[in-house]
This record gives structure tokens, sequence and C-alpha cells, in this order.
């Protein structure tokens, strides 16, 4: 507490004696207040109220207390940075603490509907987590606070017209990279989804992949809405190191919903044999079960756990003829995901 008091102090000296060189009316910080939030907005400003009186002294000598003060900003800028992110490492440690709310969740469904509400609690305004599918992304739930029915009006807006991840929006090259983004100035960009930045009134966000497999099956998306301050990279960071843990629980409780599934059917099975067929059961008419060779070559790299990019690599195939091969195999099993046709696939082989 003290060594932030400190900082403040510092920073109200230095608006003020810039002020006094310059005789510029700029607003001296409250004693009190969220003055760290916008101190890099007014240190910008001052450097360049600063660096313009230095330029145009051109073919002066100039004073002093201006090269003075141009040293005291750039300092006061770094150790601002240094002590951001020292609190940031105290928050790093509460994602375990905000993970532990999730640990309960018995369903994919039950876990990403509690991800956002997890995501605030480590000082993001608004978060949300989506689903990525064959290259459409599919907002699941998201967290506002203060505002939760804000919340969803902007998840449904999403729902209603899902924006394709194509090459000229940002989300999608988080997808194609597997990295993580920050945007700036999004009521401007030309390459966000204009109709949820339109609802959003987002000026800045975070957005970090969520990968399963090895490939991008979701997004997590932050901001600092309320607090009216951009993200930065303190918050890339964080929201980075939270999407990677979401990962590693998302892809064990993929597994653990498929091995409920299997389990369940073997269960059937040994308690009450004539009721479970030995076979799968025959698809609706207007699905067709039959797999091609390289299909069902496909089918069993991908029950295995492979991703896509792996198994492109062992069968010789670019990536996108894996991913149209996957596309044609949910389709003929009738299934709507990766879990949905690896559980089909396994069940077949249950005695």
């Amino acid at each position: 507490m003290e060594a932030d008091e400190a900082l403040a102090r510092r920073y109200r000296d230095l608006c003020a004696d810039v002020r006094s060189a310059l005789g510029l009316d700029i607003p001296i910080p409250r004693p009190a207040g969220p003055w760290a939030d916008e101190a890099k907005t007014v240190l910008g400003r001052l450097w360049n109220a600063v660096m313009g009186e230095t330029l145009r002294r051109t073919g002066e000598t100039a004073p002093p207390v201006l090269v003075e003060l141009l040293g005291r900003i750039r300092a006061f800028e770094a150790e601002l940075a240094e002590a951001r992110l020292a609190d940031r490492h105290v928050l790093l440690r509460s994602v375990a603490e905000s993970l532990a709310s999730l640990r309960d969740a018995n369903t994919v469904d039950e876990f990403l509907s509690r991800v956002p509400e997890a995501g605030c609690r480590l000082g993001f305004d608004r978060v949300l987590v989506s689903t990525v599918e064959d290259s459409i992304w599919r907002l699941h739930t998201m967290c506002v606070t203060k505002e939760p029915r804000w919340a969803d009006e902007i998840v449904a807006v999403g729902k209603a017209s899902p924006p394709q991840l194509g090459t000229d929006l940002v989300e999608g090259e988080v997808v194609r990279s597997g990295r993580p983004r920050l945007i700036f100035d999004a009521q401007r960009s030309t390459r966000v989804d204009k109709d949820l930045i339109h609802v959003t009134k987002s000026t800045s966000y975070g957005v970090a992949p969520l990968t399963l497999h090895g490939e991008v099956a979701g997004l997590l998306h932050g901001d600092c809405y309320h607090q009216r301050r951009d993200v930065d990279d303190a918050d890339q960071a964080l929201l980075s190191v939270l999407a990677e843990a979401l990962s590693h629980s998302l892809g064990r409780l993929t597994v653990l919903e498929g091995v409920a599934f299997l389990r369940g059917a073997a269960d059937r099975l040994l308690t009450n044999p004539s009721a479970v067929p030995r076979q799968a059961p025959p698809a609706p008419p207007t699905v067709d079960p039959r797999l091609t060779a390289r299909e069902i070559q496909v089918m069993e790299l991908l029950a295995a756990g492979h991703s896509n990019r792996h198994i492109a690599q062992r069968l010789v195939i670019s990536e996108r003829t894996a991913k149209s091969h996957i596309t044609s195999i949910l389709r003929k099993l009738g299934v709507s995901s990766r879990t949905e046709a690896m559980a089909y696939w396994l069940r077949r082989n249950l005695p």
C-alpha cells in the first residue's frame, strides 16, 4: 500500500512539474481514485507536450528542465508498467482459485457456461467464451459485470448470425495461428465483426485461443469496458494463461464425456444384454453410415485422439483434406461433433 501511495505522489508531482514548466492547463490527478488506469494515456500526452516544446526551440539550447522532464516521464512509464505487471502476478496466482469453481462441471457445456464468470473474477469487466466449428465462430456464454442482461443481448446477436472466420477477421487469424491478439480502436477497425462490435461498444479487447487435441476449438475474449481503459500486454498475458489452463481442463472433460458415454453403454450391456444390440443401431434413412476406405483411416486416427494436423501428416494429405474427410464422416455418422464420432466408433468394438 505504501509503495502504491508513493507511486501516486510521484505521478502527481510529475504532472504538476510539467504544468509549471510549460504553463499548460494540465489537470492534476486527485489524491484518491483510479489514477493508474488513466496514467498511461496522460503520460503519453505529457511526453508529446514536452517533446513538442523541445522541438519548437530548434536552434536553441533546450532548457535542462525539459530534458529532465522527458527522462522522468519515460522512467515513470517503465516503473508504472512494472507495477502493473506485479499486480498481474498476484492475479495469476488467483487463476487457480477461479478454476476451482469449474472443477465440478460434469459436461463441456456446463464447463463453458461457467468460464466467463470465472474470468471476470480476475479483473476483466466482460468475458466471452465461444466455440469454433468448421470455421464458424459460435458464441456460447458471456459475463458482463454489473449488466448481465447486456451479456444475453450480445450472445443473442452472435447466435443469430454466427460469423464466418475468414481471413478478414482478427479471430480468424487467432484460429489459424493459435496465438492470442490484442485489438485496439475496435469501433473503426475493418477486421472485427461489425454486428458484435456495435452491440458491445468495445474500444479494445483481448482474444486467446482454447485448444483441443492441438487445434483451436474455441475463443476467450476479455476487456476492461467499465474501467474505461484499453487492454494491455499484462491483460493479454493473464487472458492467455487462463485460456491455456482452460484448454487443459476442457481436454480432460471432453475425454471424460466420451468415456462416460462408453461406460454407460457397457453397463447397459452387462446388466441387460438383450436391451442393447450388438451392432450399432441403423442410421436414419437420410444418413449414409458407410465410410470410404480413406475415411475409415481418418476415423481410426480421430478415435485415437489425433488432431487434424497429425492425421494429415500420418496419411500424407493436406490439413484441409483431412478436415474435409472429418466433415464427411460426421455427416455420414449422423453426429455433430468429433467427440460423438469418437464415441460412436469406439462403441462399435464393444462385445
